[in-house]
Parts: C-alpha cells; sequence; structure tokens
C-alpha cells in the first residue's frame, strides 16, 4: 500500500511540475491573465494554471491505477466528474460563464459519480450512525458538487489562499482514509496533494502562476468526489467550513449569484502593501474582509491565518469522523 500512494503522490507531483511551463505558455498565447489586485503594482500573472493539477492528477491516477490494478468504476467516476468540473472551469476561464449556469453545470459535473454508482447511500452521520438515503442521496451528490467546488473557488483570492488550505482540507480526508484503511480514497488523495503542493509552490507569494476557475474548481470537485467514494461527507464538510461560510456570506452579502466583475466595491482595499475592509455596506462580505475589519493586514499575513482557520476546520473534522460518527 505504502508503495503506490508513494508512486502515485511523486508521479502527480512530476507530472503537475513538468506541465507548469505548458500552462503558462497555453495562458500567454490565449492571453489568459489576471490581475493581482491585492498589489500595488497590479503584475499580470498568467491565470489557468490549474490545467497542471488537473492533468497532473487524472494522467497520474489512470496510470498508477491500471500498473496497480485498483481500476474499477469509482476511479473512473473520479476522473470524469472532476474532468467535467476542469472543463466548467475553463469555460469560464475563457469566457465568463452567467452566474446562474455556472452552479446548474457544476451539478452536472457530479451525476458522473450517481450513474457510475460510485457512492453508498449511507452516510455516516454523527451521534446516530448510518443512515438510508436511497431515495435522496443521489439528489444530494449533484447539489454537494456545486457547494463544494464553489466554496474551494471562492477561497482563490489572494496568493496561495486556495492551494494552501485545499492542502490542508486533502490532509485530514487523506489522514481519515488511512486510520481507517480506505485505500482507494487514501490513493485518490495523495494524487491531489502531490500536484497541489507542486501548484502551491508557484501560486505563493508573489504569485507566478493562478489555479483560475479550471483550477479551484477541479480541486473543489476532486475533494468532495473523493469523500463521497469514501463515505467521508461529514469530515469533508467540517474541514471545508471556512470555505463555506465564505462563500454563503457573499451569496447573502451580495444577494444571490452575480459576477463578481460587475461588483461596484471590493471586498479589501490595499494601500502600503498592506489590506483593509472596505467600511461600505455594499461591499461583498468575505472572510479576507472580516480578518482585516480591525487592523491592517499584509497578504502574507492573512493568508496565514486562512490556513490556521482551516487547520482548526480540519482538526474537528478529524475529532468528529473519530469520536462522534459511530
Amino acid at each position: 500500500m505504502s508503495t503506490m500512494l508513494l508512486a502515485s503522490f511523486i508521479l502527480s507531483a512530476l507530472l503537475s511540475y513538468a506541465l507548469v511551463p505548458a500552462a503558462k505558455g497555453l495562458a500567454k498565447r490565449a492571453n489568459l491573465f489576471g490581475v493581482d489586485v491585492h498589489k500595488s503594482w497590479r503584475p499580470l500573472v498568467p491565470k489557468i494554471g490549474g490545467v497542471s493539477i488537473f492533468i497532473g492528477v487524472t494522467s497520474s491516477a489512470l496510470i498508477t491505477s491500471f500498473l496497480f490494478s485498483i481500476f474499477d468504476n469509482r476511479v473512473l467516476a473520479f476522473i470524469t466528474s472532476t474532468a467535467l468540473a476542469a472543463i466548467v472551469g475553463l469555460w469560464e476561464d475563457f469566457r465568463e460563464l452567467n452566474p446562474v449556469l455556472k452552479p446548474a453545470l457544476l451539478a452536472v459535473a457530479g451525476l458522473p459519480i450517481v450513474l457510475m454508482g460510485a457512492y453508498h447511500p449511507y452516510p455516516n452521520l454523527p451521534f446516530v450512525g448510518k443512515r438510508m438515503l436511497t431515495v435522496l442521496y443521489p439528489i444530494l451528490v449533484p447539489i454537494a458538487f456545486t457547494v463544494v467546488a464553489n466554496a474551494v473557488n471562492s477561497m482563490d483570492v489572494l496568493n496561495g489562499s486556495m492551494a494552501f488550505t485545499s492542502i490542508v482540507a486533502a490532509s485530514a480526508i487523506f489522514l481519515i482514509s488511512l486510520i481507517k484503511g480506505n485505500i482507494l480514497p487514501a490513493y485518490l488523495c495523495t494524487m491531489l496533494l502531490g500536484s497541489l503542493a507542486v501548484f502551491a509552490y508557484y501560486n505563493r507569494y508573489p504569485a507566478r502562476l493562478f489555479p483560475g476557475n479550471v483550477g479551484s474548481l477541479y480541486v473543489g470537485a476532486s475533494l468532495i468526489s473523493i469523500a463521497i467514494i469514501g463515505s467521508m461527507e461529514i469530515a469533508l464538510l467540517i474541514a471545508i467550513l471556512p470555505q463555506i461560510m465564505n462563500e454563503f456570506h457573499i451569496i447573502y452579502s451580495m444577494r444571490g449569484f452575480r459576477s463578481a466583475k460587475n461588483l461596484s466595491d471590493r471586498p479589501v482595499f490595499v494601500e502600503n502593501g498592506m489590506l483593509f475592509a472596505n467600511p461600505s455596506k455594499k461591499a461583498p462580505l468575505t472572510l479576507v474582509r472580516m480578518l482585516t475589519s480591525r487592523c491592517s493586514l499584509s497578504e502574507k499575513d492573512v493568508v496565514r491565518m486562512l490556513v490556521a482557520i482551516s487547520t482548526v476546520s480540519a482538526t474537528l473534522a478529524l475529532i468528529t469522523e473519530f469520536l462522534f460518527i459511530k
């Protein structure tokens, strides 16, 4: 088992590392750059670096699952669902999607998990144990895809914020899988962690590469796919509570699904390299805005705080899984 996990981690990391130049080149040829708005000099950064995560994990899954003879409908469902989410993200990177259409398309991305039967309709709930949801569960899967993918996407606001907080969440799911001897989810987590570790190096402050929607939506879809396949839905939802709260605060404060490009007020301002909250009531309510509401903080400090909050949530996920789920 350890050989398979190590091989999948290393292969995914190497493939993602090799694909970074190609992702940068594609972004330059397609003129896909994102303005790093939290820098006073507002640099232009290639914004579809998530392609390296998507192809790195997918290629590693195909290669290692055949090498170790573990390719089955669950691996295929994981590859298919996450690929659909990546396509939705890449589509939005090239051309902005209607803010109502995007959640619908992400829900569709969850259908392969349902159609290929890569789930157990008996989720483990805290205190009460397993409950049979044979009719309701297949309906909840597409909803979960939309919620989790958008939540992870909403955390992609600062250099390294999405990558590092996702590493924390994926690590929690990996530990749960490993301790419980649930090999397949642990195997899928190692590939995601390998690619995220490489990407985080390029995305950390000052970012040389942005994940783009293709990256953040793919990572979110990967997390929820692994959780569903491994029956760790509750643990994942607790582990990514900061991302979920951030997304729902944004939706509430913006009064529904709206494009961020149409906002007149940004959540935070930048002055002398420091971030401070926008006092306007029209500005979206985000975690970053909350963290900078009392005093200005550097971008690095805000990311460290987001990672710390994510670590607390991941710890609570572990405690819940092992102490409160029968």
